[in-house]
């Protein structure tokens, strides 16, 4: 049913209402027979019905806008994505006795040949009977092996409705998932459609609310500047993504969910204000500032020294970066225990140290005695990870070390790479 003929059908019933109203009020009076009175009883009563009908066609088939998939670069990439939609996504649009019809064993034959029709901006959905144990697909394997086969755009483009569509059939996942995923994407270098999840979490779900989830967003956004060779566009582009996170970290919907009678820890420090989540900026800016040299406008140059005077600030001299918060912070995974992985932490930490080290060069020498401090104790931090993780040229941290500090050879390398790739 359309919009406008459920339109209709409302104002039909409106017209319905009034009539049944009257013709009650009209029943209250004195009949001079009990023929009359059951007639008028009998219209009552076809009415009422007929209200009724309409309600329930009102309530089944008005739905809001759904999600939909654009086509993307592989016909099994789409194949999957409709799966997800029609077998996880849209029975959720379903009130809860229409869902339960079909996933009831009781119905599958009625199903089969009367399906639930729903029909939305010209699009007919039929709903039949699907076995819970046997028809529908694993929510977070299926989302993540779809997420995985992204590669283009146009495929890339599909990553917010899917996250749109798996938060309204209210499935649940713990933040773990919502790092693999941002993994993925960041991997692929649409670290951005992230953010932007993260920008509409009232409908996608993607909350900045963990250290983790935070922390390897701002890394992707610093590696973007670090692979382009600290390119003053890529750089500054670089920079509004990460004061971006910072802004949306500050936001109500992006902060974390506590019990009522949960506190924050004595000593511990919000998001917006760890030390650890504000080098990614201050590396930016410094790279921004070394860039440009005496040309750096003021502005850069004051956002700058303030970054850095946040961070000594807010990190005490004397102490390792991961031990600016409370130490039982670090014993939760989930919280910032992640940081206990040696691969993890030099994979987060090398362009943050990085950054101190540009940064100590065009601060003022008051600042930069005191960055130089923090910059040697994360120096000793990145380097005793390093060979805890064992320094294997494959891992992640030791890929990320080399973009950083090797990073003339590295391009070099990817450019024959692509050149080669070209070719072939």
């Amino acid at each position: 049913m359309s919009r406008k003929l459920a339109l209709s059908a409302f104002c039909a019933g409106n017209g319905a209402l009034e009539c049944a109203t009257r013709i009650a009020m009209f029943s209250q009076r004195p009949f001079s027979s009990s023929a009359r009175r059951n007639s008028v009883y009998t219209l009552i009563l076809i009415l009422y019905n007929r209200l009724f009908r309409i309600y329930n066609i009102l309530k089944y088939y008005t739905v809001a806008s759904m999600a939909h998939f654009t086509p993307t670069s592989s016909p099994e990439l789409d194949e999957l994505l409709s799966t997800i939609r029609h077998k996880i996504i849209l029975p959720a649009y379903l009130p809860t006795e229409q869902r339960k019809k079909i996933f009831s064993p009781k119905y599958e034959k009625k199903l089969q040949s009367d399906p639930i029709i729903i029909e939305i901006d010209g699009e007919v959905i039929k709903f039949r009977h699907l076995n819970p144990f046997r028809d529908m697909p694993q929510t977070r394997r299926s989302v993540v092996s779809a997420i995985s086969q992204f590669s283009t755009p146009a495929d890339f483009a599909n990553l917010r409705p899917l996250l749109e569509g798996i938060a309204y059939a209210r499935r649940k996942f713990d933040h773990s998932f919502y790092c693999k995923v941002l993994r993925i994407v960041g991997e692929k270098g649409h670290i951005y459609d992230i953010i932007e999840c993260a920008r509409g979490v009232a409908r996608t779900g993607f909350k900045l609310d963990t250290s983790e989830k935070v922390n390897e967003i701002l890394n992707f956004v610093q590696m973007k500047a670090v692979e382009s060779g600290w390119d003053e566009a890529a750089t500054a582009k670089a920079l509004r993504w990460a004061e971006m996170v910072l802004e949306l970290i500050e936001k109500e919907e992006h902060q974390p969910r506590r019990r009522k009678d949960e506190h924050m820890l004595e000593g511990e420090l919000p998001l917006h204000r760890d030390p650890m989540v504000l080098l990614a900026p201050l590396h930016l800016t410094a790279a921004l500032v070394a860039k440009k040299g005496p040309e750096a406008d003021a502005d850069l140059v004051d956002k700058l020294n303030k970054y850095a005077k946040d961070i000594v600030r807010l990190w005490p001299e004397g102490k390792k970066l991961v031990e600016v918060q409370p130490s039982e912070l670090y014993e939760d995974r989930d919280r910032m225990g992640y940081l206990r992985g040696a691969n993890k932490f030099v994979t987060i930490a090398t362009p943050l140290l990085y950054g101190l080290e540009t940064a100590i060069k065009v601060v003022s020498p008051e600042l930069s005695t005191q960055l130089q401090s923090r910059r040697d104790i994360l120096a000793n931090e990145v380097q005793e990870a390093r060979v805890t993780a064992g320094q294997n040229p494959e891992k992640r941290g030791e890929v990320v070390w080399r973009k950083v500090y090797d990073n003339e050879a590295w391009r070099e390398e990817q450019e024959a790479l692509d050149n080669e790739q070209e070719g072939s």
